[in-house]
């Protein structure tokens, strides 16, 4: 059903063009409302529900995978696959990205956060010929590079690796702040190299407000900064191999395309200019976070413990929610014309109230 609807909106939307050139997505996991009910439980405590898996905040939820068009386009889900225990991230990214590309065949990069840093990960992208921009997680060897990459000044640092049936992969190193020198706290070279690049502050929040997203201070303050707060907070309370200050001054990202090479001829603000470039593709991946707000408001809440119950309810709320997003783009492009931007026009309370009104069954005697 998701797969049939979605179709049949992607041929509306590229009439539209919409959904015309290369594509961007992003793949995340999102999770139901808290599981209350009883839960059955091993002779060590573990949970025995395939399904229902423990969260980071203590609580057990039924939990989705999605894959999503992210960036300068309308936001469709293109595909939806719960998750079960046990599940490795490859296989949810090999199906996702399977399914998605049977619907439109042109993702040029698919986003995903650390969780899916994993070499199995990569291999799955490679094999559907689609590059990747992940968020990677720093192991001894990575932690030691950091601190000697504080330690000698450098800005970003870029490592490569051969693969034999891919392309080539890269790693990552930029600093979380460029605000001041991270080893003597003197400001006079970071200035320059603000001066020097551009200022993505203003722009980043104009760029992610036409999506939808709206940005606290905190989160717009910095440049590089504000694109990696996610992957900051994650690290703060985990364990770090010799200078946790060290290892907290740069982020790591991984990637497999094509604009990011290793040219000793660069110099290092060329080397800075090409990875800001890169990452600063990193930031629409936040729009499928926004779009499971979004979903929340179209899914059913229930007390049913039978899984495919609660994943129809899941894929019908992405069906109705891809709906709502081509009426939404129709009536701006309606009103606006060629102008329109990508803030919603139409609200989802609005859409659900028509929707109801015109489509919507009367509850059975």
């Amino acid at each position: 059903m998701l797969h049939e609807t979605t179709r049949m909106l992607i041929a509306r939307a590229r009439h539209n063009a919409e959904l015309v050139g290369k594509l961007v997505a992003a793949i995340d996991i999102t999770k139901g409302n808290p599981w209350t009910g009883k839960i059955e439980r091993d002779e060590d405590d573990n949970i025995t529900e395939n399904w229902i898996l423990g969260y980071k905040d203590g609580e057990v939820y039924y939990q989705w995978a999605t894959i999503q068009i992210v960036g300068y386009d309308i936001p469709l889900v293109l595909d939806a696959i719960p998750v079960k225990r046990g599940m490795k991230r490859a296989d949810i990214v090999d199906s996702l990205l399977e399914n998605a590309l049977d619907l439109v065949d042109d993702i040029e990069l698919v986003m995903m956060d650390r969780e899916f840093d994993s070499k199995g990960v990569k291999d799955a992208c490679d094999k559907h010929g689609v590059s990747y921009l992940n968020g990677a997680r720093k192991h001894e060897s990575e932690k030691a590079t950091c601190t000697r990459l504080r330690r000698a000044g450098k800005t970003v640092h870029i490592e490569e690796e051969t693969v034999a049936d891919g392309p080539t992969r890269k790693r990552m190193y930029l600093p979380t702040s460029t605000d001041d020198d991270p080893e003597t706290g003197d400001t006079e070279q970071s200035e320059k190299s603000v001066e020097e690049r551009p200022n993505i502050r203003e722009e980043m929040r104009d760029e992610l407000a036409e999506l939808g997203i709206e940005l606290d201070e905190d989160e717009a303050q910095h440049g590089f900064s504000a694109l990696t707060k996610e992957l900051r907070e994650e690290e703060a309370n985990k364990p770090t191999v010799g200078s946790k200050e060290n290892a907290q001054a740069y982020v790591l990202f991984e990637t497999n395309h094509p604009s990011v090479t290793l040219n000793d001829a660069d110099s290092e603000i060329e080397r800075i200019h090409m990875v800001e470039r890169m990452v600063r593709r990193y930031r629409h991946r936040w729009g499928i976070e926004n779009g499971y707000k979004q979903i929340k408001t179209f899914r059913v809440r229930t007390t049913n413990k039978r899984h495919t119950y609660r994943f129809f309810n899941f894929v019908f709320a992405c069906v109705l929610y891809n709906v709502w997003r081509l009426v939404d783009l129709l009536v701006k492009l309606a009103i606006e014309g060629e102008n329109a931007t990508y803030a919603p026009r139409v609200d989802a309370n609005q859409f659900l109230t028509v929707a109801k009104k015109y489509y919507g069954l009367d509850p059975p005697d």
